[in-house]
């Protein structure tokens, strides 16, 4: 992207343009404009030059920590009766250092099986707007919390390569989503699926039979494991900002 452009960008991010819009206005590559806006990323907290990043609590119990038992007291839903259930929602906010506001993305993540689920593209949001999208952002749950980027990109990542593996790529969004964590840091330290196996649970919006081809496929009838989510019990969605 020329320099003409790059300061176009920087124009419209100034005046509160979302990242998409900017991409439709331009007429550019979502994930370049994406480049541009985080090229000047700096955050305050918890860690200089990382973003801020959220989960839902009991998010640790739908996947394996034995290699990472420096996050294994971050989940203060981990010792919930409930059992995980494969999903894990993830909210990230990436400080400006020319503007008060954030570039806020998310993640859907079916830890277990499918990987990006879902992936919400940057938006710029402003403290108090973000302080209130987030609180509607994890209203299907009891509580979430603040976790290290280090975590979310180990989630995030290592979710996308594990799909990857089984035969399943993350949505169309997830790159530019994806720009505001950074590089992932090689080798993830956590295990994905459940019990060592790919365990599929069918959402509301899934193609079961195409899903279920496509493991008998990669890693064999008896490689896998699946079952029906109950209708009153889907497995949710992203929450979408109305702007």
């Amino acid at each position: 992207m020329d320099e003409q452009l790059v300061a176009q960008v920087q124009n419209l991010d100034q005046q509160g343009r979302s990242a998409k819009a900017i991409a439709r206005t331009l007429g550019v590559n979502l994930a370049d404009v994406v480049g541009v806006l985080n090229g000047a990323v700096k955050i305050a907290a918890p860690g200089r030059g990382e973003p801020r990043c959220w989960v839902n609590a009991g998010w640790s119990r739908s996947v394996d920590l034995e290699g990472a038992p420096q996050w294994t007291g971050l989940d203060p839903g981990a010792f919930d009766a409930e059992e995980g259930q494969g999903l894990v929602t993830v909210l990230v906010a990436a400080d400006s250092a020319r503007s008060t506001k954030a570039q806020v993305a998310g993640f859907l993540l079916d830890v277990w099986c499918l990987g990006v689920k879902n992936a919400l593209p940057p938006e710029p949001m402003s403290p108090s707007r973000l302080n209130a999208y987030r609180q509607a952002y994890f209203s299907a749950y009891e509580r979430h919390v603040q976790v290290p980027a280090e975590l979310v990109r180990a989630l995030v990542f290592g979710a996308a390569a594990y799909a990857h593996e089984i035969g399943f790529d993350p949505e169309a969004d997830f790159e530019a989503a994806a720009a505001v964590l950074g590089e992932p840091s090689d080798p993830c330290p956590i295990r994905f699926g459940r019990e060592g196996k790919p365990f599929y649970v069918n959402g509301p919006y899934d193609d079961p039979e195409a899903i279920v081809r496509t493991l008998r496929r990669t890693v064999g009838v008896d490689g896998f494991h699946h079952a029906v989510a109950f209708p009153e019990q889907p497995r949710r969605r992203l929450f979408r900002s109305r702007r």
